[in-house]
């Protein structure tokens, strides 16, 4: 089975992702924040992680910089935001993010990206 790490601070979004992604066969990990985010990664080794980028103690951005450092850097981030100005997008693409995706988006858009890279 397909592992899968969500970070989010949302818990309504964090649940419904959740719930999506563990009725269509994946296991998912979630995390509420950067800091509790890299844990999970380190512990879980999933085949994908799915951040926000706005969350409280270590944001997405801040996530992707130690994240890329790591020895889990392979591991492909898919960055989920509210922020819709390019320039955002490209500062999370030179940290090495696979995709952007802006809220509000649709399960089957999230759904063909994970599929993208896992």
């Amino acid at each position: 089975m397909k592992k899968i790490v969500i970070i989010d601070d949302e818990i309504k979004l964090r649940e419904a992702i959740v719930e999506l992604f563990s009725f269509i066969g994946y296991q998912i990990i979630e995390a509420n924040d950067g800091i509790d985010g890299l844990e999970k990664v380190q512990l879980h080794q999933p085949d994908l992680i799915i951040c926000d980028v706005m969350m409280p103690k270590l944001d997405g951005y801040g996530f992707l910089k130690i994240h890329s450092s790591s020895s889990n850097s392979a591991i492909p981030v898919v960055l989920l935001t509210a922020k819709t100005e390019e320039g955002d997008e490209l500062i999370g693409k030179e940290l090495g993010a696979k995709e952007y995706v802006k809220k509000p988006f649709t399960f089957q858009e999230l759904r063909k990206i994970v599929e993208k890279y896992i």
